[in-house]
């Protein structure tokens, strides 16, 4: 199904900027590389939650064996 939008005139401007920046061919895909990249844990959140266990392979792998 395909759909129209409505946007801005500067908001279609910063768009087009994007589109040609990131050297995507369609709107679609610049919308789809925005959601990409908010969705993904950025390095600065790294860190950012010292609650957390660490991570070790081999504590898990002892888990599951006995």
């Amino acid at each position: 199904m395909v759909t129209t939008i409505q946007v801005h005139e500067e908001l279609l401007k910063e768009l087009s900027a994007l589109k040609k920046e990131l050297n995507l061919k369609s709107y679609e895909d610049v919308i789809r590389a925005l959601i990409k990249s908010k969705k993904r844990f950025k390095k600065s959140y790294f860190g950012a939650f010292p609650e957390l266990k660490e991570f070790n392979r081999h504590e898990e792998e002892d888990d599951r064996l006995g």
